[in-house]
């Protein structure tokens, strides 16, 4: 059986973990709070270096925690030494932040703008100097359920930020999931993926589309001023990105079951009222 280690338990790292289960894997999750435990998962403090350590040498590691408050990789601030002996397949999470403007794939040299993408490329540099096999997941903002923009605008809040010829980028999170698991049954090898769907699409878009099919209110446009939002919403409006995956696209030949971030939206939205 194979076996699989998620060092985190935050909302990417419990779907990945159900996947895995679906999927065969032994899995194990280590984290600092061990709450609300599911079935068939085994879990291991963070703290618990002993036992960690066996897993995080011994074990395929898939790296979801972000840096802390001082900017470092808490992971390997307290477990270099193992993860540098592992043999294995290790992924790192990132994001797409660590690119600047334009259109991006796994060639394109990061350049980030922003603090946050500073600090995301120098834990990636950190990981692949500690572990050279490791994979760098380079993700785009994270939908799904629990996780979207249809939420805040059911409790009645219909303002929407737009910047003219700005498109987000992003990626359910099954499809992370689903992603993640198919480049570890297939040991792929490849050092850099940009994780993001391939449909661009518009914020406002969306969720005019959802609000039309639905006949909700309609959403209401706020123009983006950079003056009237904090730092971390001129991060993602500041820069604007186009993320491609040749991986995905060329090697991988991932099949998303979320391609259309529209439809995805509206049946996120539609669960969400049925269970209203």
């Amino acid at each position: 059986m194979m076996k699989l280690t998620i060092i985190g338990n935050g909302y990417t790292a419990q779907f990945l973990a159900k996947d895995a289960l679906r999927y065969g894997y032994e899995v194990s999750i280590i984290t600092r709070n061990i709450s609300n435990p599911k079935k068939n998962i085994h879990y291991l403090n963070f703290f618990d270096s002993n036992n960690v350590k066996k897993k995080l040498i011994n074990e395929n590691l898939v790296s979801t925690v972000p840096f802390n408050e001082e900017g470092l990789d808490p992971v390997l601030k307290k477990y270099r030494k193992s993860i540098s002996l592992n043999k294995n397949i290790i992924i790192y999470y990132s994001a797409t932040s660590v690119y600047g403007s334009g259109i991006v794939d796994e060639d394109t040299l990061p350049s980030p703008k922003y603090k946050r993408g500073l600090t995301r490329l120098s834990c990636e540099k950190e990981w692949v100097k500690v572990n050279s096999r490791t994979s760098i997941f380079r993700i785009s903002g994270i939908y799904g359920p629990d996780r979207h923009s249809m939420i805040k605008y059911l409790q009645g809040d219909n303002e929407i930020i737009v910047k003219e010829d700005y498109n987000s980028n992003r990626i359910h999170v099954e499809d992370l999931s689903l992603l993640t698991l198919q480049f570890l049954k297939n040991n792929f090898k490849e050092k850099i993926l940009n994780i993001s769907d391939q449909n661009k699409v518009s914020n406002y878009d969306a969720i005019k589309f959802v609000s039309n099919e639905l006949n909700l209110v309609e959403p209401r446009v706020v123009k983006y001023d950079p003056e009237k939002v904090s730092k971390i919403v001129q991060s993602f409006y500041e820069v604007n990105r186009t993320v491609k995956s040749n991986i995905i696209n060329n090697k991988i030949n991932y099949k998303f079951k979320y391609p259309d971030y529209k439809l995805a939206l509206l049946g996120l939205t539609k669960s969400l009222l049925d269970s209203v």
